[in-house]
């Protein structure tokens, strides 16, 4: 509903841009990272609408003395697809008050020029605030990406695709091909992070399918330990899987250990996960005296 919402009012302030008609000035906030090296920064152009990102202090202009200071405050953000102009008040770091979105006039002509259609006013204004620019463009080119549609770059920014997503999943060992899988990776919550602290954990080159598998049967870096250090050193995508689809953890593993001699399979440890009890002894009991 709030999608339908959010189109329905876009339009609508098109049409009364056309018109003449003033259209209700953006407003913005700003809160500062612990780090003093970003901000967290949100503006909505209307009601039910919102849109936030975490962002360098130094990619903005005149925002630096800002931060430190209490009163009025005008700085700016400076994308390819257009400026974005912020006017209001700043104390103690935190701020707000309204926005306004300029778009680049020549932005639409060099994307022409590079095969893309000429986006709309929308569209030019979430590249922008994504930075979805040339920079970009030519990050994934560089690594023999299929070129995107405009709106499959409109789709990467919006799913949170960046330049750093896509240089460092290519330095993980994955490049991807499309845009679409990389939207993919990143809505699972895939990232070089977690390539990495598998591939320590010995689960290296696995497919991009996997590791979205692995990722939505909650198959972390931790659980991987935990296993481990349980003696299931050597397990796949598809054990790991099928033991925390079956309830397998280590609180429950610790108890059957204690409680049973040897180390038990898999096929073994699912059986008596699935029938509710914790030694071997208890499952034949409960299967009639067969193992």
């Amino acid at each position: 509903m709030n999608a339908v919402y959010r189109t329905v009012a876009s339009i609508l302030f098109s049409i009364m841009s056309a018109l003449g008609i003033q259209v209700p000035p953006a407003t913005w906030e700003l809160h500062p990272a612990i780090d003093g090296r970003t901000v967290s920064l949100a503006f909505s152009d209307h009601p039910h609408s919102s849109h936030g990102a975490t962002i360098a202090v130094d990619d903005f202009e005149g925002l630096m003395p800002l931060l430190n200071a209490n009163g009025p405050a005008r700085f700016r953000l400076k994308r390819d697809a257009g400026v974005f102009e912020f006017d209001g008040v700043i104390r103690a770091g935190v701020g707000g008050g309204t926005m306004e979105f300029v778009p680049s006039e020549t932005f639409p002509t060099e994307l022409a020029k590079r095969g893309f259609e000429k986006p709309s006013r929308i569209e030019q204004l979430k590249m922008a605030w994504h930075d979805t620019g040339f920079a970009f463009i030519d990050e994934i080119a560089a690594h023999k990406y299929q070129r995107p549609t405009l709106q499959q770059l409109v789709n990467a920014g919006d799913h949170g695709i960046d330049r750093v997503y896509v240089r460092q999943l290519s330095a993980a060992g994955y490049d991807l091909g499309t845009i679409d899988a990389l939207v993919r990776q990143h809505d699972h919550g895939v990232d070089a992070k977690y390539i990495n602290e598998l591939a320590a954990l010995g689960l290296k080159r696995l497919s991009a399918d996997d590791l979205v598998r692995a990722r939505d049967h909650g198959i972390s870096p931790d659980y991987v330990r935990d296993m481990a250090s349980l003696g299931y050193k050597t397990l796949t995508i598809d054990d790991l899987v099928r033991m925390r689809d079956h309830g397998v953890h280590a609180a429950w593993l610790r108890i059957v250990k204690d409680r049973n001699s040897g180390t038990l399979t898999i096929d073994q440890l699912v059986n008596l996960r699935d029938h509710g009890v914790e030694t071997l002894q208890e499952l034949r009991r409960r299967a009639g005296g067969s193992t």
